[in-house]
């Protein structure tokens, strides 16, 4: 084995200078490189990681904020919906208050109407009684005046039915 060595050029001693030179190479790049160069990629596994989880962090933030978004929405839907059924009662209200007015001014306009008409059929009434004595007590008096012969009687009527004629 020696001689196929040989044969190759290998020189055992080259080989373990190269062999030392690697090892303390290894040991100072371990050192000085190796722990900045793992550092450096520790501390970017980290920024990832706390990238990742800022990013996780908003994104449940996110839906949160969505979810509390949804519930003010619906309440501010509910919360509407009871103002337009409140105005809607309100007004039905007030509708109904106005109609009750309303039929209680035409059933007072109505009372005060048939009042009127009452007012007015007494006076009427009134007014053809007084017509009524007024020819009672005129055809009395023509009467009394003239003698009941069957002429001046027809005669009174007459004059009775024109006096009626004048009063109305």
């Amino acid at each position: 084995m020696g001689n196929l060595l040989d044969a190759l050029g290998v020189d055992f001693k080259m080989v373990f200078m190269q062999a030392v030179g690697f090892i303390l190479l290894m040991i100072l790049m371990k050192k000085f490189l190796f722990g900045k160069i793992k550092d450096i990629i520790k501390a970017r596994a980290d920024e990832v990681k706390a990238t990742y989880k800022r990013s996780e962090d908003d994104r449940a933030e996110a839906a949160r904020l969505k979810e509390e978004y949804r519930q003010n929405v619906v309440k501010a839907d509910e919360a509407a919906e009871a103002k337009i059924q409140e105005a809607v009662v309100k007004a039905k209200d007030i509708g109904d208050k106005m109609i009750k007015e309303a039929h209680q001014t035409v059933a007072d306009q109505k009372a005060k109407a048939q009042m009127g008409i009452e007012i007015e059929r007494k006076k009427a009434l009134a007014e053809v009684r007084n017509q009524v004595v007024d020819l009672t007590i005129l055809s009395t008096t023509r009467l009394i005046k003239q003698s009941t012969n069957r002429g001046t009687a027809e005669k009174l009527v007459d004059d009775v039915i024109e006096g009626v004629g004048k009063l109305s």
